[in-house]
């Protein structure tokens, strides 16, 4: 199910307890973190937080269906859905970080909206082992091996031809 959406990580699981010798102290070096312990900080911080925002124009049906997948697989983290269509979630980010409150975790919307983000360095490029499954023709790429999404609902649309 969740290869159904396209995923675009600004940043993921917010206040974490940053700061240990080795690990990421900063967002940028989490997304960017690789190690084999990243899901265990991922996963730390969010139970700490206790939601994930997630910023979607999908329908309400395969977010919900989304969402309740998620804190299924992640008992304890809540996720703190907002849906609208992609011109007033591009126009809600982009009033958000004018006034420097980021509250998205993770965004899914069409390619026109990721542009912008992407042109108005809203993006924090990340990597990820699950990165692995899509096709590099599938991954935005950004500096450093990163990525700034994937097109997952391109990539379901070709499996089902």
């Amino acid at each position: 199910m969740t290869r159904l959406i396209t995923v675009l990580l600004i940043f993921l699981f917010a206040p974490l307890a940053w700061g240990q010798t080795g690990k990421p102290s900063s967002a940028a070096e989490l997304a960017a973190y690789s190690g084999t312990d990243r899901e265990r900080i991922l996963l730390d911080g969010a139970k700490r937080e206790g939601k994930v925002v997630w910023y979607t124009t999908l329908a309400a049906e395969q977010n919900k269906q989304i969402a309740g997948a998620f804190e299924t697989k992640y008992p304890g983290i809540k996720v703190d859905t907002f849906r609208t269509g992609s011109s007033a979630l591009t126009q809600r980010l982009l009033t958000e970080a004018a006034a420097k409150r980021h509250l998205a975790d993770a965004i899914e919307t069409t390619l026109p909206g990721l542009l912008t983000f992407r042109d108005n360095q809203l993006l924090l490029p990340y990597t990820s082992p699950h990165l692995a499954g899509f096709p590099d023709d599938a991954k935005e790429k950004a500096p450093k091996n990163l990525v700034y999404w994937t097109h997952a609902r391109v990539l379901h649309r070709l499996r089902l031809q």
